[in-house]
């Protein structure tokens, strides 16, 4: 779930120093399209920009960021090494590796995830970026839970942790620990870093870091049994992600409130909101996640 905050950092990591150059605006639209989830706009403003300005790398990292969020990471891909290919620019390269290294862990290709983050942690490092190459390290640490490494997972959050002083950095962290515990299947410890990032970001005001926090936390209750409580926070994650105009993370509330019920064998609400998630998925362009919630959830329901 904390992909997509990620992400966002790595966004402005290509789009910044625009000012100033002849075709900012046309490229810039790219770019602006993303950030409140208007993904399809994205993609046409990203394939114009790069017709105007076939040798833009800011054009084809754009597009490929727009395909990215679309769930499209082989086309993704594509564009991304593209851009590799048009620019010398260390701090462009670093926020294109880092897009690479997403496009390849949500396609399962580990190692090659590792090659990008850690290609974009050495550019960091060099520039002695510590707050970006904190990012890197995050990155690196998700590689390895994904891998069932989870020594190296918590050796590599902790690494990120020295190096950044952002509390919204430190709430992200906080939130890959916690998922590191879920899965080991020490719920309470889970728990215990989740409230950590609640608390953190209610401090800090990041809204968009509480609608994770208050869904994360969902997760280890549901796995205890304690169904009042995944509820609790479930319906405060949810309804914040509505006020905020959160689309991608209202549609992962309805994943986790279809598992909630589904736990609770109340399986007519589960296969309801399984479906709202879908739905909201497609509606907003993000194919992939709306396939994954289908052969993961629906596709269950719909046999029966």
């Amino acid at each position: 779930m904390k992909k997509y905050f990620l992400a966002l950092a790595l966004l402005f990591v290509l789009v910044s120093s625009l000012s100033g150059v002849a075709y900012a605006d046309e490229i810039g639209k790219c770019f602006l399209y993303l950030n409140p989830q208007n993904y399809q706009l994205a993609l046409q403003a990203g394939e114009n920009a790069v017709k105007l300005y076939p040798d833009s790398a800011r054009a084809h990292g754009c597009l490929g960021g727009a395909y990215y969020y679309l769930g499209d990471f082989n086309s993704s891909i594509e564009e991304l090494k593209t851009a590799e290919r048009l620019t010398s620019d260390e701090k462009i390269l670093s926020g294109i590796y880092g897009f690479l290294g997403e496009d390849y862990e949500n396609l399962g290709n580990f190692n090659t995830a590792l090659l990008y983050y850690s290609r974009a942690l050495k550019i960091h490092t060099d520039l002695n970026d510590t707050e970006t190459e904190s990012i890197d390290l995050d990155n690196i640490a998700g590689i390895y839970t994904d891998m069932g490494n989870y020594n190296k997972a918590l050796e590599y959050y902790n690494k990120s942790l020295q190096l950044t002083s952002d509390p919204s950095a430190i709430a992200t962290i906080y939130s890959g620990i916690g998922l590191v515990y879920l899965i080991k299947g020490d719920n309470n410890k889970a728990i215990e870093y989740a409230k950590n990032t609640i608390q953190i970001d209610q401090e800090n005001g990041n809204y968009k870091g509480i609608v994770r926090d208050m869904i994360d936390i969902t997760l280890p209750y549901i796995s205890l049994g304690n169904f009042s409580e995944a509820k609790y926070y479930l319906t405060q994650g949810l309804d914040m992600a509505k006020k905020l105009g959160e689309k991608e993370w209202e549609a992962i509330a309805y994943a986790v409130f279809g598992q909630l019920y589904s736990a609770q064998n109340q399986e007519t609400l589960a296969k309801e909101y399984f479906t709202k998630s879908y739905n909201l998925y497609k509606s907003i362009g993000n194919n992939s996640e709306a396939q994954r919630i289908y052969k993961t959830y629906l596709k269950t329901y719909l046999r029966q």
